[in-house]
């Protein structure tokens, strides 16, 4: 369940506000939108390396996604 955005006049104090998530799952947000940009880089960088014409997209999505996921348990 979501919560209803709250549409009254802050008086300037909206910094005051209670955030509508925590900060462990803004975290978890920004972590997962860096993992996917760098998910995109690598298949972006695979498909100018590797221009075979026969693989499919799906494949560099695949093979980004591992090389990615590899790097996070090492670092």
């Amino acid at each position: 369940m979501t919560a209803k955005q709250d549409d009254r006049p802050t008086m300037n104090l909206g910094h005051l506000a209670i955030p509508h998530e925590s900060a462990s799952q803004d975290w978890l947000r920004r972590q997962g939108e860096k993992r996917r940009a760098a998910v995109e880089i690598v298949a972006a960088e695979s498909k100018k390396w590797w221009a075979v014409h026969a693989l499919p997209d799906s494949f560099y999505e695949q093979f980004a996604e591992r090389i990615v996921t590899a790097l996070d348990q090492r670092l």
